[in-house]
């Protein structure tokens, strides 16, 4: 049974007001303060800069700052080691009967190259009792990141600027070793817990490697963490540039060596940055859930996401540009869950040379996407009370278009209400499959309770006044040089719209089982029940016939004369809708060509759907609302040897945030806006 989220306080944001990570209590030690804007690791007597204060702190003591530093800039000179080791994912290759498949070896250690700062401990950094903070910039004469470290890390109140981690080619002999150092982290790189509070991270930089090495991934443009706890941070203006980019912003491993599972954002924003290369995903904040495998969580709540851009990198030969990926304008999952309360994401952009491979899967992808694969890889995306809206993809030489929240190939979508959501697109996630057990007839939980798709940007945020920029920070995204938004003010149907009190959200779970040897006709069954429920008439015979009519047409291998269909375990061809079943297994089954029919069914299925324009059918097509009116629990009058069960999953109560983006109380007795940010 799915684990529903129960959108509350987020309790473990309260690990951010601890100013120290694991090991020694910083209640043990005396702060050191640090008196000095100089950089020197070995300051004259009475003197304490940074530097030598992160070298001599025990784990986790607290660094602090006199106040006759405040709104100072710590401009760091000096590199602490050409070649940080942190630990960082190994990736493999193994041939499959579908073709070569990456996998993960592990997480060693790898080669980070330069950083300004290195610690190998918990680190806590704290200017709050600097009423403007203090900023630590990177001002050397080489490109380096400012701070490493292994162990957790805890930033207060403190701005990180001018970081520009690059991949350089490593001396190595033997074809297995690290050829290129990582581009990880322009700010800040952390194999452990990265607690950022009251932090601005801009104008940051990872340029990664455009070599045929697996080393490509240039990651986290301002932040790359093994866990993220992030609250009233601002990260805007950063990038990431490599044949492999992903996290513009901030990228979240999630927990691939900590047996945490919880990543969150909180009341920030993150705002004009950008990705740019071959195969690039999320642009404002990427997650790994964990790394492959893994199956762990990113929570955002009260955050601006908007203004990020990813694209082809400069200059890309035609034959690069032809097997690009560009995915998540704003936000990016490739494992693992997501959820999303009180956002606002908006104004982010994709751009690139579209293609489409042989199951309609597309390369671009807009506001919010979750990955695509040829197997299960994602589980849940949850969201409630946002604002997803104005975010677009632009094809090279062709349209641009809005697409705002691409699910993947997700297990499940759940909507928690009262959204407003520009272009939902479901149109890969994962297709029901009626296997005992699997609850997965039902995989698009939407709409919920106040919820609206279709909406354009003009109607839910007020973009004529009300975006709030910081004049400081210029974007490197959309809208470059442009001083970035920070956060948008509701408007129209976004206004009062979440109830004060707690309210359940229900999901429609189904699946079907067939008795031992009987035949598996559930496809037929559907098409008649969905003919007869919503008055097509003849849609169940045209279908079956176009759909007939492609399967035999298909030709698998084109280097054999004549058409080679699709063919079923037991060698037999799939020319009819009677052969087309799901074969399993369980694990693989979306890569594997006799599951292809039966997966082409239901995306053609969603395309005349779509096509017959169904009033009061929304992007869902076959919702939870379809699922429980075409099906109930019980053996199927068209055929009793098949049973489908059908049932109603109570979710725990979803509660509003009581404050917004700012910290402004949302009103307890009246209903509240969508989106980041409540009016006053």
């Amino acid at each position: 049974m799915r684990r529903f989220l129960e959108f509350a306080a987020l309790a473990s944001l309260a690990l951010l007001a601890a100013c120290g990570g694991g090991g020694s209590s910083p209640a043990a030690d005396e702060p050191i303060v640090v008196n000095s804007l100089f950089d020197a690791s070995d300051p004259l007597p009475g003197t304490v800069t940074l530097r030598s204060a992160l070298a001599t702190a025990s784990s986790g003591q607290a660094i602090r700052f006199d106040p006759s530093l405040d709104g100072g800039t710590i401009a760091l000179s000096i590199v602490a080691d050409e070649h940080t080791r942190l630990k960082g994912e190994v990736m493999g290759m193994r041939d499959e009967p579908s073709g070569p498949v990456s996998y993960l070896v592990g997480w060693l250690d790898r080669d980070y190259g330069r950083s300004a700062l290195v610690a190998r401990k918990n680190v806590t950094i704290d200017a709050s009792d600097l009423p403007s903070g203090i900023t630590l910039a990177w001002a050397g004469g080489v490109p380096a990141r400012v701070l490493a470290v292994e162990g957790n890390l805890s930033l207060i109140n403190v701005s990180v600027t001018g970081g520009h981690s690059v991949a350089e080619q490593l001396a190595v002999t033997d074809p297995d070793d690290q050829p290129w150092t990582l581009a990880r982290g322009g700010a800040v790189a952390v194999w452990g817990v990265a607690r950022l509070r009251d932090c601005r991270l801009y104008d940051n930089h990872v340029e990664g490697d455009f070599d045929s090495s697996r080393d490509r991934g240039a990651f986290g443009g301002a932040v790359y963490a093994d866990i993220v706890e992030m609250q009233r941070c601002v990260v805007s203006g950063n990038s990431a540039l490599g044949a492999g980019a992903a996290g513009g912003g901030v990228y979240s491993v999630g927990g691939a060596g900590n047996t945490r599972t919880l990543s969150t954002i909180d009341a920030s924003t993150v705002s004009g940055n950008a990705i740019r290369g071959v195969f690039v995903y999320g642009a404002g904040i990427y997650s790994d859930g964990g790394g492959i495998g893994k199956s762990k969580t990113l929570r955002v709540s009260n955050t601006t996401v908007a203004r990020n851009l990813a694209e082809p990198s400069a200059g890309l030969p035609p034959f690069l540009l032809a097997i690009g990926y560009w995915r998540g304008g704003g936000l990016y999952m490739s494992n693992g869950y997501m959820e999303l309360q009180s956002v606002t994401v908006a104004e982010n952009s994709v751009r690139g040379r579209a293609r489409t491979d042989s199951l309609g899967r597309r390369n671009l992808a807009g506001g919010i996407a979750a990955t695509v694969g040829n197997a299960h890889a994602v589980e849940r995306m949850t969201v409630g009370h946002s604002i997803i809206a104005g975010n677009t993809v632009t094809e090279t030489g062709g349209a641009s278009y809005a697409h705002d929240l691409f699910t993947g190939s997700l297990l499940h979508f759940h909507s928690a209400g009262y959204n407003r959501i520009g272009q939902l697109d479901f149109g890969q996630i994962l297709v029901p499959v009626g296997e005992r057990d699997w609850e997965s007839l039902s995989r698009r939980h939407y709409p919920k309770a106040g919820d609206q798709a279709d909406v354009d940007l003009v109607e839910v945020l007020d973009t004529a006044a009300g975006i709030t920029t910081d004049p400081l920070i210029l974007s490197v995204g959309v809208a470059p040089g442009e001083p970035v938004p920070l956060h948008y003010r509701p408007a129209g149907s976004a206004l009062d719209q979440v109830p004060a009190s707690a309210y359940r959200v229900d999901d429609v779970l189904a699946e079907y089982e067939v008795a031992s040897g009987a035949q598996d006709n559930f496809l037929s069954i559907l098409l008649g029940r969905i003919e007869q429920h919503y008055g097509l008439t003849g849609f169940a015979a045209t279908f079956r016939a176009e759909f007939e009519a492609f399967l035999q047409s298909v030709d698998i291998d084109a280097g054999t004369p004549g058409l080679q269909p699709y063919r079923a375990p037991d060698g037999n061809p799939i020319l009819t809708l009677a052969a087309t079943q799901f074969f399993g297994p369980a694990q693989t089954w979306p890569r594997e060509l006799y599951n292809h029919p039966y997966i082409e069914f239901w995306h053609r299925l969603d395309t005349a759907l779509a096509q017959a324009a169904i009033p009061g059918m929304g992007p869902e097509l076959l919702g939870d609302e379809a699922w429980r009116a075409l099906f109930e629990t019980g053996a199927l009058s068209e055929n009793p040897l098949l049973r489908t069960i059908v049932w109603v999953d109570r979710g725990p109560t979803v509660t509003r945030l009581a404050s917004d983006q700012l910290g402004v109380t949302r009103n307890p007795q009246a209903a509240a806006d969508i989106g980041a940010m409540e009016l006053p």
